[in-house]
């Protein structure tokens, strides 16, 4: 028995028939034939990482593949200069300036002028001492307070590790592109 719609007196409203919509066919896949293709499933949202805009600290990971990402200047370009500014050497050491404020106030050895306004203005010698801090930090994965330590008891022989890796680093970068000019 249909049921039919009453108006406030009582008197049937006559409706237009309502078209059914086919029930959903439910496709069974066979394992030796399937018959439709799987339908693509996003991955859940909480999955999904944006490298991008990622913001916090990086992994260890992240940070040793970008320790070796520095891109300092030779001596003969670092001498054109007297001061180079916290934007340029950020820039260099692939850092936020923020992080080079942080170093400047945990380390004794980095001392760069500031002029009145108060903008940080650095040496070619305050490069090479932040090159040594970075050195330690992300190549020697030191702590903060091991750094300072190491460096008050090895200053000489710091110095003597960095520049045998600067030197093996130009070697490392020269051999691999000769390697890529003779593969071409």
């Amino acid at each position: 028995m249909a049921l039919q719609q009453l108006d406030l007196f009582g008197n049937i409203i006559e409706q237009a028939p309502v078209k059914k919509k086919p029930a959903k066919q439910v496709v069974k896949a066979h394992k030796s034939k399937p018959t439709e293709e799987p339908e693509a499933v996003a991955p859940p949202a909480h999955n999904i990482i944006k490298a991008k805009g990622k913001r916090g600290r990086k992994s260890n990971k992240e940070m040793y593949l970008s320790a070796d990402l520095i891109n300092i200047p030779d001596d003969t370009i670092l001498d054109q200069k007297l001061y180079y500014s916290i934007s340029e050497v950020a820039v260099w050491f692939n850092v936020n300036t923020s992080q080079i404020r942080f170093w400047e106030k945990e380390f004794d050895i980095l001392k760069p002028r500031k002029n009145k306004k108060g903008d940080r203005l650095f040496k070619k010698e305050d490069i090479k001492n932040l090159q040594l801090i970075y050195y330690l930090l992300r190549n020697k994965k030191y702590s903060i307070e091991g750094a300072k330590e190491y460096l008050q008891a090895n200053a000489k022989k710091v110095s003597l590790h960095q520049d045998l890796a600067n030197m093996l680093n130009t070697l490392r970068s020269f051999l691999l592109e000769l390697k890529a000019n003779l593969e071409s």
